[in-house]
């Protein structure tokens, strides 16, 4: 009797660790499953492609807008010449003289560098007092007194370099030096706001430029690190290899 209930007791003993091993493992795996990390779900093809619509049709309104302010900019920038040069025609020779005689100061005035200037100025204004077609002239929106001094300075480049080769001389340093008569000058002048195609007047075509759209643009995949590879030891020669210190000590020996 002592024997089977021994037996008993061990057979309980048995059930008692199978069970809190089955609930240990029951407990690990309901602690994994609730702490098992959740990946993020990666967004649908179908949404990327609507986003990226909706950025496109946002920078293509952008872009509209910005042509269509430029091109009003153009638009009133060219109204407003023309607006000049109608009330440039309704004006009485009187004031239009006048008026080319107060332009001309105006403008001499903004100029900084004045050596010679003032006395172009002055002889434009007499011209204007004297001509009443050619205040009108200088009254043009295109003409202004600073491309007539870059006229002016044209011409007395080209002056000088044909004066240079009548004489059989050569440029120093590239520059050209002498002395232009004010005359000569004066004449410019007059002659610059006369020139209805002079080159200082003609202003570069502005064009508008549309940007692109940088859209969506695949990242980079991620470069695989490059395995170092040693080099592996060179082999020993036989003779190397055959030669041991017991060998050597032992020839020796026997010597």
């Amino acid at each position: 009797m002592g024997i089977l209930s021994e037996i008993d007791m061990m057979n309980r003993d048995a059930e008692d660790d199978a069970f809190e091993v089955s609930s240990d493992s029951e407990t690990v795996d309901s602690f994994s499953e609730e702490f098992e990390p959740v990946e993020p779900q990666k967004p649908e093809p179908q949404a990327e492609e609507a986003e990226e619509a909706r950025k496109k049709a946002e920078f293509d309104a952008a872009e509209a807008k910005r042509k269509a302010e430029w091109e009003a900019k153009q638009a009133q920038r060219k109204l407003r010449e023309q607006q000049e040069l109608d009330r440039l025609a309704a004006m009485s020779d009187d004031d239009v003289m006048q008026a080319s005689m107060n332009r001309v100061s105006q403008d001499t005035e903004r100029l900084t560098r004045r050596n010679m200037k003032l006395c172009v100025m002055e002889d434009v204004q007499t011209e204007c007092l004297a001509d009443p077609a050619f205040a009108r002239l200088v009254m043009n929106p295109k003409k202004k007194m600073v491309n007539c001094f870059h006229y002016i300075n044209r011409k007395a480049r080209e002056y000088l370099e044909q004066e240079m080769k009548d004489n059989d001389e050569e440029p120093i340093g590239g520059g050209f030096g002498g002395d232009v008569p004010d005359e000569l000058c004066y004449q410019w002048a007059r002659e610059y706001f006369r020139d209805a195609d002079a080159k200082e007047d003609a202003e570069s075509e502005e064009k508008f430029v549309p940007k692109t759209y940088n859209g969506k643009t695949p990242k980079a995949g991620k470069k695989e690190k490059s395995k170092k590879t040693e080099p592996k030891p060179a082999p020993k020669p036989a003779d190397e290899e055959q030669l041991t210190f017991g060998d050597f000590g032992t020839e020796e020996a026997a010597g």
